[in-house]
Order: C-alpha cells, then structure tokens, then sequence
C-alpha cells in the first residue's frame, strides 16, 4: 500500500523508507504519506515549498507540545518527535539518495545508500509517541497574517528549547525562552517590561487563589511583586542573567530546571491569549480556566515529590481543578 502513484511507484517508495529506522536493525514498516496544496508524491520540491515545509513543522510541533502534559506516564512528546527530514532521490533508483547538512561555513551534500545509512529516531525520542496537537491552534497558527511573524519567531525559539535533546544545556534553553518571550510580547530584556506586557496582557484573567509550600518562597525573595506570576518573572528573569552572563548567584527561588517546566506549560497558553487579543482564534474554555489556576503550578516544587506515594502530582491536581472549575461553570452559568 498505497500502490503506484501517478508520479512515483510504490517500490520507489518502499526503498525509500529503507533509510529510515526506529534503531539499528529495526528499519521503519509503516508510514503515512501525506500531500500538502498542489504538491504530489513523487514530485519535486522547491526553496520555497522547503522553507514552508520547515515552517509547518516548527507550527505542528508547537501545537503538539501544546496539547502535550507534563508529570504523567504517557502521551508526552518534545520537538524532536517532529523532526522533519528531506531526502532527494531519482525515480528506479531510490536506494541511493542525498541530503544536505548544514555547516558553519554553509552546507554540505551527503550520498548514501539505503544499505549503508539510516535515519534513526533520536534516543531521546519516545518510541511510542503520538501524533496529538492542538488542532485549533494550529489551524490559527496557519493563517498567521505577516503583521504577526513575531509570533512564528517566538514559537521558534521555545520549540528549540524544547527538543530534551543532550546537546541542549539548561541554561541554554533558558536563555532561548527568554528571547521567545521577547519576540511573543515585543519588548526588550528588561524586566520591568516584561512584567508591565504580561500584566496588561493578563489583565482580564481572574487568577484564582492558590496554596503550596512555596507561596511563602516566591513572596519573601521578590516581596515587590504584586502576585505569584510577578515574583517568578523577577526569578525567571534573574535565572536567564546568569545563564546569559555566567554570574554566580544562589538566592533563586527555582532552578533553570523547574523555571523550563513551568514556562513549557505558560508559554503556550500565553501565545493563545495573544492571538485570541488579535482576533485570530478563540481561547477554550479550558485555556481559560489554566490561566485563572496558573498560580497553582507557581506553588509547588514539581519535582520535589514521592511517585511511590500513591498521591497525585500537585500539577495534576492543579489540572484536575481547572477541568472541575470549567465544568460547573458550563453546569452552572451563574457559578464563580
């Protein structure tokens, strides 16, 4: 399956996924063959349709990571479930085919044999992840008008600190964070904008109340900050500078680690409040009620708990009362 196509046999493309590999020896036995616009399998493809392939990833990949939860056993993925691989070959002879790499001094073309070469899923890449994404954000990040391609480059940047990949330090995919908020809210690196953007931004959010062992850390290391979302950008921003500057500092309230956990959760619900600003999708009411508990997530060292308690992850929780939160209100319009 799926036959001969019209413009590419179906021996070319089982040769094809020849070169491609789940580990060494375990080559790849199904696949899905998917044709964007007026592009058909089998034919070729231009800069231009390459520079947007590459850009629906970066979309697709945002919207799954998106829909992604954190602190549970299954259905999670990163960036790299989506890495995109473009594989040129010649009709009759698919075994042989090439590829491009990028190097500093510009790129360089590799040819290979399918006997002598496979791409293999990157190790830190779930074997049994799903294709699940958030389909509205999606379809909004696809009609992106060109008044809006801060937002595109925001989604870059936290995509790239999102891949788990080891190459990627920490205080790398902190500093990247960072500059996505920059590039989503269109300020600069200082704190004090950030602060004013997000507060303007999450104006209309009725933030509920929220208790943890950690309400007490935030307000005593940042007592200026008007609620919990204030004292973890005063952190956040204090973890990026010395990541970006290599200063030595200790009085943080959380770790790059535990910062990255919460922003992958924030970051996202951010970009959906922005578009909705804009006109350009509708916020659910399920993002809405995770801005309005958002403090709750704040409250909690995430990785500070015993997974052979039998408790629930206080994230978990902190979900479990937003999907309570936005049913009673469907249940009871007049409930606050």
């Amino acid at each position: 399956m799926p036959g001969d196509l019209t413009l590419v046999a179906q021996a070319d493309v089982d040769a094809v996924m020849d070169a491609y590999a789940d580990r060494p020896n375990l080559p790849i036995r199904q696949g899905a063959l998917l044709e964007l616009a007026d592009w058909q399998s089998g034919m070729d493809v231009t800069d231009e349709q390459l520079t947007q392939l590459f850009r629906i990833r970066h979309l697709l990949g945002f919207s799954a990571l998106a829909h992604r939860e954190l602190f549970h056993h299954s259905g999670y993925s990163n960036f790299d479930t989506y890495v995109l691989v473009v594989q040129r070959f010649k009709p009759n002879e698919p075994s042989t085919f090439s590829f491009s790499v990028r190097r500093r001094d510009g790129q360089s073309t590799h040819f290979w044999g399918s006997d002598e070469f496979a791409f293999h899923r990157p190790t830190h890449v779930d074997a049994g992840a799903k294709i699940v994404f958030d389909e509205a954000l999606l379809a909004a990040l696809l009609e992106l008008p060109d008044s809006h391609e801060h937002i595109y480059e925001a989604i870059v940047e936290f995509n790239l600190a999102n891949t788990d990949s080891a190459d990627v330090p920490d205080h790398v995919e902190v500093v990247m964070c960072k500059s996505a908020f920059e590039w989503l809210l269109q300020i600069d690196s200082n704190v004090k904008s950030f602060e004013v953007a997000l507060e303007a931004g999450l104006s209309g959010i009725d933030f509920q109340p929220s208790e943890g062992p950690f309400i007490a850390k935030w307000s005593t290391r940042w007592p200026k900050s008007l609620n919990l979302l204030g004292a973890w950008v005063r952190d956040f921003c204090a973890v990026r500078g010395t990541s970006a500057h290599g200063a030595k500092k200790t009085d943080f309230v959380w770790t790059s680690r535990r910062h990255l956990a919460f922003i992958a959760i924030f970051f996202p619900l951010l970009v959906k409040k922005v578009l909705a600003d804009e006109g350009l999708m509708t916020l659910a009411d399920e993002d809405i009620e995770r801005l309005r508990h958002i403090h709750a997530y704040l409250a909690h060292d995430p990785f500070d708990f015993d997974w052979h308690s039998g408790a629930s992850h206080p994230w978990s929780e902190a979900r479990s009362q937003e999907t309570i939160a936005m049913l009673a209100k469907r249940l009871y319009p007049d409930w606050k």
